[in-house]
């Protein structure tokens, strides 16, 4: 292809992305606000996070983040509430995080309760099998 060709192409997709956004009565500005909004957000909760966890548990607590990054939200979301009450008297380290990871392993474990119940035919795998001529 040509570079002219690609350029109209690309030219036809953007109008065509424009005329979308239109319709649907997205405005750029509102999208931009909100997305603001958002950074300065997570800047202060990273900020906080921070002050709060030293070098190592920061990064124990990313490593976290990779595999399971809902459980890495609630355990900061659960150490930014002990820090705002002031249950914490010092920076966290990586043991004081394993020991609260642990903690909060054991709620969740505790709360996690799997029944099977199996159903009854009639007959059990102890009982000899018949025999069947076809």
């Amino acid at each position: 292809m040509a570079d002219s060709e690609l350029e109209a192409i690309r030219a036809r997709r953007a109008a065509e992305i424009q005329s979308q956004q239109g319709e649907f009565g997205a405005n750029p500005q509102d999208d931009s606000a909100e997305n603001a909004a958002k950074r300065e957000q997570e800047n202060a909760r990273n900020n906080m996070l921070t002050q709060l966890l030293d070098n190592s548990a920061r990064e124990r607590l990313g490593r976290i983040a990779i595999v399971n990054a809902g459980k890495a939200r609630s355990v900061e979301d659960l150490i930014i509430r002990m820090g705002q009450v002031g249950q914490l008297k010092k920076r966290i380290t990586e043991d004081d995080l394993k020991e609260l990871l642990e903690e909060i392993n054991k709620q969740h474990s505790a709360e996690t309760k799997i029944v099977v119940n199996r159903k009854s035919y009639g007959y059990s795998d102890d009982e000899e099998e018949e025999e069947y001529d076809f």
